[in-house]
């Protein structure tokens, strides 16, 4: 009888022994598990890629440019437009040197009132072709009331002393250029070192309206 329940004990403590240990696997299994996760983890972080952003070789200063931009406008600003005498003038030395040929108007050769017609034209004055019909347009003008941007006439032939046949442009300070037939070519003489054109100065037509403006002389 004792033998008999000695071992029914015995059953039930390892039976007891069993669930017992059914019961706690699972969590150590969970445990474990955490183990490994947290052993997954890998124990070096790896450094993160860094992009290299290069500067372009050439910035723009916007600072500069609003300087530039402010500088522009104040010369504008200061700007003061090329009068039409001055032009003509600068128009007219251009061809200094240029072969006079008679009856030629250019672009290479001129004679004299080709050569007035050319220049005059180029700031917008349009003048008849020969020296004596130029010599009818505009304001007539006294040898003293010369200024510059005159045309200038002058009778040059013993036959005819009052008949126009020759004309220039007043440059100012006694100057005048013209295409000359003497010295065959555009040049530029002073009337107090040349007598001969003093002395055959016919008078002087204005036809530059406020020095400005350009009034058509056909």
């Amino acid at each position: 009888m004792l033998e008999g329940k000695v071992r029914r004990v015995s059953l039930l403590i390892f039976v007891l022994l069993l669930s017992a240990c059914s019961q706690t696997q699972p969590q150590v299994s969970k445990v474990l598990n955490k183990k490994e996760k947290v052993t997954s983890i890998p124990t070096s972080i790896p450094t993160p890629t860094v992009l290299e952003v290069k500067e372009p070789k050439e910035q723009i200063c916007l600072t500069k440019l609003s300087l530039s931009s402010k500088q522009s406008v104040i010369q504008e600003e200061n700007w003061v437009p090329l009068k039409v005498e001055d032009e003509i003038e600068w128009n007219a030395k251009e061809l200094l040197g240029h072969k006079y040929v008679w009856g030629a108007t250019g672009p290479v050769n001129y004679d004299c009132s080709g050569f007035t017609r050319k220049i005059f034209a180029d700031v917008g004055i349009h003048l008849p072709r020969v020296s004596r019909d130029q010599a009818t347009k505009g304001q007539l003008v006294s040898f003293n009331e010369l200024r510059k941007g005159d045309l200038v006439f002058f009778a040059t032939k013993r036959r005819y002393p009052n008949r126009v046949t020759h004309v220039g442009i007043y440059l100012g300070d006694g100057n005048f250029i013209h295409a000359s037939s003497g010295v065959k070519k555009i040049v530029i003489f002073n009337f107090n070192q040349k007598e001969y054109y003093k002395k055959h100065f016919l008078w002087g037509r204005r036809v530059i309206r406020d020095n400005s403006h350009v009034a058509s002389a056909i």
